[in-house]
């Protein structure tokens, strides 16, 4: 495992994520290299084609693509602190955080003169490989393309999604932290309800589906909405949707249940209400999401 070894792609950090990256990798036919804290975990992917490796001032050299799939930023740093020599090998950062932490990734591989690709993982372990995996990856065009491959290989679904080295942590905290995440939790505080109606796991999934379909129609026309500030609608005002959101609260609290997600979005609404957006769409409450609460 000395420094004379060459590696397509070098995996730091062997969690569950990590380690499929580092699985599907080797299973397409690319050189993989991995390494973890605990070197157990590395050494546990032996099976599937991985070289384990402890020393990574060797391993980044002999490596083209170096990806880093840790916890935080900070631990990516603290794991590659010690390597000098980044002339061969593009550094891949898909460990999740803010835009702001993305600059400060790039700056930091500038100054140790590594070529960077700031990214984030749109799927679960399984999904890796697959056509429905996704890793969105900003930074230059250029390096993209270059590394096209390893990504598309992670997932059919990959996208260079902005030059901007910004934009992955942007849209992560965005379509994931602030979307995804509240999203799936409201399913769960549904359909945790609906059980408690008795109704079945199998009633509520042709519904859902119904509503998940109609989120893919509504999401690019609400996107365009609020990029363009134009939110009239002969379809649904907001009223319409705050008297639901309103009933819906009330119905589920008179069950026994918080309902603090559907309590969440009713406050937006009512805020928008509150500045006379009314008669507008959905859309027109992102109008009061910015401005101060005010008592």
């Amino acid at each position: 495992m000395g420094s004379k070894k060459k590696y397509d792609v070098l995996v730091i950090g062997c969690g569950l994520m990590g380690a499929a990256l580092a699985r599907t990798l080797a299973g397409r036919g690319y050189s993989v290299a991995a390494w973890n804290r605990s070197p157990e975990r590395a050494r546990a992917l032996t099976g599937s084609g991985v070289s384990p490796v402890v020393s990574l001032d060797a391993a980044v050299p002999a490596s083209k693509v170096c990806i880093t799939c840790t916890n935080i930023y900070e631990s990516a740093r603290s794991a590659l602190q010690s390597v000098t020599d980044w002339d061969a090998t593009t550094l891949v950062n898909l460990v999740s955080g803010s835009a702001d932490e993305a600059e400060e990734m790039a700056q930091w591989a500038d100054e140790r003169g590594a070529a960077y690709l700031d990214g984030f993982i749109v799927c679960y372990p399984d999904a890796i490989g697959s056509p429905r995996g996704m890793i969105g990856v900003s930074g230059p065009a250029a390096l993209w393309e270059k590394h096209r491959d390893v990504f598309i290989s992670l997932g059919g679904a990959s996208q260079h999604v902005s030059d901007n080295v910004r934009g992955a942590g942007a849209l992560e905290a965005s379509m994931v932290g602030t979307f995804f995440i509240p999203a799936l939790s409201a399913y769960v505080e549904a359909a945790t309800y609906a059980i408690d109606q008795e109704l079945s796991p199998q009633a509520l999934a042709s519904t859902a589906a119904q509503v998940i379909g109609l989120l893919e129609t509504v999401t690019p026309e609400t996107a365009t909405a609020i990029a363009c500030d134009s939110h009239e609608t002969d379809q649904a005002t907001l009223k319409t949707f705050t008297e639901g959101a309103r009933a819906a609260l009330t119905t589920m609290r008179a069950a026994g249940h918080r309902g603090r997600l559907i309590a969440a979005a009713l406050e937006n609404l009512d805020l928008a209400e509150q500045a006379g957006l009314s008669e507008l769409a959905f859309s027109a409450q992102c109008k009061v999401l910015t401005r101060p609460v005010t008592q």
